[in-house]
């Protein structure tokens, strides 16, 4: 989100299950957040003048949601996959609209970026304030909170707890 709002992107629309994301969410850029339902589709359609989104983030690895994307992207628009999907998994994706519609779907393994190039430009906005990754840790637990940390983590209410090693 911040990315998009860096490129003056906008609408940008976060959709979650969990409320507290969607706030957390338009903290980091969304300009809107859709609370995940039977009317998720319909809202991204409103707040986009019924054209559906340019591009559409799939962040969570379940094939539903990937299809549930899909629908989300305009004609011409394009789908990226973050989310690490189970290794079995399969996502059904309607042919014929894949080929009328001249959707993409496009896969992103830890952001697709040239590393050499793009790591300097990110720590410049960070320098600059640009952007926002102090921000991004909610919490610091020692190696022995492990479990701690993942049961906040299931929970779905934090930003990003990080493993400190003294």
């Amino acid at each position: 989100m911040q990315g998009a709002g860096l490129c003056n992107a906008g609408p940008i629309i976060a959709v979650d299950t969990v409320p507290a994301k969607l706030t957390i969410a338009q903290e980091f850029g969304a300009t809107h957040g859709v609370l995940a339902g039977p009317d998720t589709l319909e809202e991204i359609q409103s707040l986009t003048g019924g054209r559906g989104a340019d591009y559409v983030f799939e962040a969570i690895g379940l094939p539903s949601v990937q299809e549930e994307a899909f629908e989300a992207a305009r004609p011409g628009g394009t789908l990226v996959v973050v989310g690490v999907a189970p290794i079995e998994s399969k996502t059904s994706i309607p042919g014929f609209q894949l080929h009328v519609q001249e959707k993409r779907i496009l896969g992103s393994l830890y952001g697709s970026c040239d590393t050499r190039r793009e790591f300097p430009l990110l720590l410049d906005l960070y320098k600059d304030g640009k952007l926002k990754l102090d921000e991004l840790i909610s919490r610091e637990y020692r190696l022995e909170e492990i479990n701690e940390a993942y049961e906040i983590l299931l929970q779905g209410e934090t930003k990003r707890g990080i493993i400190v090693f003294d």
